[in-house]
């Protein structure tokens, strides 16, 4: 299945991945990669006024489910992810250059508040879901379930390279110190809590995050698989291939609702291809000349450029024939 067109909204969270190409791992054993990345996260969640629940570092891939208010997700994206492949080639020495990403990132709605916890446990027990170590504290790379339950911000320094280096070409002595912006990142509570106390949220968190666990160890030593270790993870070489890894061409389906309730699904679809309907239509109406299509809320427009006139041909100097 072609990818969907991009649907924004300002009250659905949505899960949001990027996998490197040929899922790589060159996401792995550098920290100051992972800082740079943490660091990007915090500058745009500011920049776009996001609301961050989760943030995971995988080896090939990101994950985060997010909400955005003021419909500006694709943005945030295209900055991120335009950040992020820019800061592999330059604190990645064994990368070979070239395209980082595999495809543009792939966004499903989070229709409710259970569906948003659940796909924030799925985020952050990637580790032990993947195969990886069984605890989270065995985990080599950054996690963020502790930050997230407990309210805890860091802090990164992180580059301003764009005016760093408008600035290097007119003054050869402006120093990358000057350009260097203290960012914060912190997540968002999950949305249901809030008359708790912080360490109540935490408590119950830690509860919930400990019952998947188990059921995930107990799944896998059911089907006799193993994990990989801390120790191995720390051995493996950036850039190499996964042992295993989620694959998709481009006519994998691709879900628009996640949801851990039918009913649920069923209705936010129905919105979803109510809103893609309408879409459709106000494309055809704009693509054929109606500047003035109604286009339904959360949507882009659609390219004009099939409607510009063919540019002239140019007229040279006629060929004289020889006499």
């Amino acid at each position: 299945m072609a990818y969907h067109p991009r649907i924004e909204s300002p009250t659905l969270p949505a899960l949001l991945t990027t996998r490197s190409r040929n899922s790589e791992l060159w996401l792995i054993n550098n920290r100051p990669l992972e800082e740079a990345i943490l660091g990007y996260v915090g500058k745009f969640s500011k920049r776009y006024n996001a609301k961050i629940y989760a943030f995971a570092i995988e080896g090939n891939h990101t994950h985060c489910p997010a909400l955005f208010p003021c419909l500006n997700r694709s943005s945030f994206m295209r900055d991120l992810n335009s950040c992020i492949a820019r800061s592999v080639k330059r604190l990645v020495p064994e990368y070979p250059g070239g395209r980082f990403w595999g495809r543009r990132y792939s966004s499903e709605f989070l229709p409710g508040n259970e569906d948003l916890e659940e796909y924030f446990f799925y985020t952050v027990l990637q580790p032990i879901k993947d195969g990886l170590v069984e605890r989270l504290a065995d985990y080599p790379g950054y996690n963020c379930f502790r930050d997230a339950i407990w309210g805890i911000e860091r802090s990164f320094k992180v580059v301003d390279w764009a005016r760093y280096n408008s600035m290097k070409r007119y003054n050869k002595a402006a120093r990358l110190d000057d350009y260097i912006e203290l960012v914060t990142l912190r997540f968002e509570r999950l949305p249901g809590y809030e008359s708790l106390s912080q360490a109540q949220y935490a408590k119950l968190m830690q509860q919930k995050l400990e019952q998947r666990r188990q059921k995930i160890l107990l799944e896998r030593r059911r089907n006799g698989l193993g994990f990989l270790g801390r120790q191995r993870l720390l051995g493996l070489k950036r850039g190499c291939a996964p042992v295993s890894t989620k694959t998709s061409s481009y006519h994998t389906h691709r879900p628009r609702i996640l949801s851990v309730d039918h009913s649920r699904r069923a209705l936010y679809r129905a919105w979803y291809f109510t809103i893609l309907r309408h879409y459709r239509l106000a494309s055809k109406a704009f693509r054929d000349g109606n500047r003035a299509a109604d286009f339904p809320p959360g949507t882009f427009l659609p390219s004009a450029r099939s409607q510009y006139p063919p540019p002239l041909k140019r007229i040279g100097r006629p060929k004289l024939k020889p006499r």
